[in-house]
């Protein structure tokens, strides 16, 4: 063999082919992600959790506010408080399962574009917990009906769009933290335990030390989403939501699309 049919492959060669690679369609990303978070003990017990959360504290709710109160409002304002707790936990499970369940060797061989991935397991926890959200607010619907004819409750439909907005877009914004905390700790367990913890810790800080009440307003997620859930959006809540999103969303999925980057499969 001659020196001239030696090839030499270039980083060039390696991008080619890596560009040549068939292209899984997106959408079938998605739905291959969203079956597993379906299909494991923990995601289904999650999912049965939330419905079983949302409709006690939907009842609790309509058997203890005074008739006049009751209305789809204010039954979906209860309902929402259980599910935004709960549902992150999804994106934790979604992100974190590829390697918990050791199926990682199999999704990036099959699709070996990593980010492509991570934005499938981001769009279909977000997909699942939209989901979930509409069946809170006809539950909410339901338990409003209830309410008119056991408890002669106001029943009033009424709900601004701001609100139904707010709700929704917390929820993307709690889903999607979820998923940036489980990427950058890629342990099922330690990312439950730092998405729950580190808000409470941050509260206890604030509540002890005067001087981080005024950074409270930028950085506490649980502040700066109040204003968005009551839909009260005004210009500076926007600028402090969006700081605490840089902070508790943007930083870890950084983290985490890099980690998961670099990460051995085996």
């Amino acid at each position: 063999m001659s020196a001239a049919t030696i090839t030499r492959r270039t980083g060039s060669d390696d991008r080619a082919e890596r560009n040549a690679w068939p292209s899984v369609p997106f959408t079938r990303l998605t739905m291959v992600e969203l079956r597993k978070q379906l299909d494991t003990r923990a995601g289904v017990w999650l999912m049965v959790a939330i419905v079983v959360v949302n409709a006690a504290i939907i009842a609790l709710t309509l058997t203890s506010l005074d008739p006049e109160d009751l209305t789809w409002a204010s039954l979906t304002e209860a309902a929402s408080v259980g599910q935004l707790i709960l549902l992150p936990l999804l994106g934790i499970l979604a992100a974190t399962g590829e390697w918990s369940q050791r199926t990682a060797l199999t999704t990036f061989v099959l699709e070996p574009r990593r980010t492509r991935v991570t934005l499938a397991k981001i769009t279909s926890s977000v997909a699942l917990g939209l989901v979930v959200t509409a069946g809170a607010f006809a539950a909410a619907a339901a338990f409003n009906v209830l309410g008119m004819a056991l408890r002669d409750g106001d029943g009033s439909w009424s709900m601004s769009a701001a609100v139904i907005g707010g709700n929704i877009l917390a929820l993307v914004f709690l889903v999607v933290q979820g998923v940036a905390f489980g990427l950058a700790l890629i342990n099922t367990p330690m990312a439950i335990v730092a998405y729950l913890a580190l808000p409470t810790a941050w509260s206890l800080l604030v509540a002890l030390v005067e001087g981080a009440r005024g950074p409270a307003e930028w950085l506490d997620v649980n502040a700066t989403l109040q204003p968005l859930l009551a839909g009260e959006m005004a210009g500076g809540d926007w600028a402090r939501l969006g700081v605490s999103a840089a902070v508790w969303v943007a930083v870890p999925l950084a983290i985490g699309l890099w980690r998961t980057g670099r990460r051995e499969v085996g």
